[in-house]
């Protein structure tokens, strides 16, 4: 029988961060080799969350990352049961790790079951390190949206909160870079629709025309004067709701569009935004 001292059990306790009799017990199982004990440890958490798998995950974190150059990167939604773990290191940093995975593979928006079971460093999966989060943090984790976004230049915003954030990409740097900033804020304040009035649903323009014709033609306006009204209104909703249309939120730009700010900034255009809100 292998010697299992106190500072073997120790060392184990330190890198899985489970109590000292569970770490001395799966030593013992596995005769002292800690790879084992920490296989072993965890199957046993595995099959403890997934009977947990139906407790309600009403809180979370959005995770970003992106490369150092700034032209991939990935965006995603973990859910989880309590504020509280939603703020933890452990679980921040896990998050932004699977926003890493999605950024390095090569699919627009895979699934999460796909991400939950691509291999990491060391040959583990992701899976394995949500199974290892679990076992310290001792709550349900749902790995919920996943996208990858890739341009010339990424800029992004995550709310001090967690619970919302946005990845976007432009045609070019700006200059200064403060805009890309600047930008993704006004994106995750603003949350527009689409990036530009092309993007937006036809069927919800369609219905400001035909609520704008309707009320037009009760009042007894002229055919002239009603498309007038008409378009009028289609161009404010457009404002409203399509990106390079918006007037920016930040008092910086004197209240000039989306748009001409970037046009100012060098920047032609927005090539990809991705808004995510846990709960939303």
């Amino acid at each position: 029988m292998a010697n299992i001292t106190a500072a073997v059990v120790k060392s184990l306790r330190d890198r899985t961060g489970l109590p000292m009799m569970e770490c001395k017990k799966a030593l013992t199982e596995s005769e002292g080799d800690e790879a084992a004990a920490i296989e072993l440890l965890n199957r046993k958490y595995k099959g403890k969350m997934e009977q947990r798998a139906d407790r309600e995950t009403g809180e979370g974190r959005v995770g970003v990352y992106f490369s150092e150059d700034r032209k991939i990167g990935g965006i995603v939604e973990m859910l989880c049961e309590t504020a509280p773990v939603a703020k933890t290191p452990l679980f921040i940093d896990l998050v932004t790790a699977i926003a890493k995975v999605v950024a390095l593979q090569d699919e627009t928006e895979p699934s999460p079951e796909k991400i939950l079971e691509t291999p990491v460093e060391g040959g583990s999966s992701v899976k394995d390190a949500v199974v290892e989060a679990y076992s310290k943090l001792q709550e349900t984790m749902n790995l919920t949206s996943c996208r990858r976004v890739t341009g010339e230049y990424l800029a992004h915003y995550v709310h001090h909160d967690g619970k919302s954030g946005v990845l976007l990409s432009l045609d070019a740097a700006p200059s200064p870079e403060a805009v890309a900033v600047d930008l993704a804020q006004h994106a995750m304040f603003t949350r527009p629709l689409a990036v530009a009035r092309e993007g937006l649903p036809a069927e919800a323009i369609e219905k400001v025309r035909e609520t704008a014709q309707t009320i037009a033609e009760e009042e007894g306006k002229p055919a002239h004067i009603i498309e007038k009204i008409v378009q009028g209104k289609v161009n404010a909703f457009c404002a409203d709701n399509a990106l390079m249309e918006q007037e920016h939120v930040k008092p910086d730009y004197d209240k000039k569009r989306v748009k001409d700010v970037l046009k100012d900034a060098g920047v032609s255009g927005v090539t990809d935004l991705v808004i995510r809100i846990i709960g939303g």
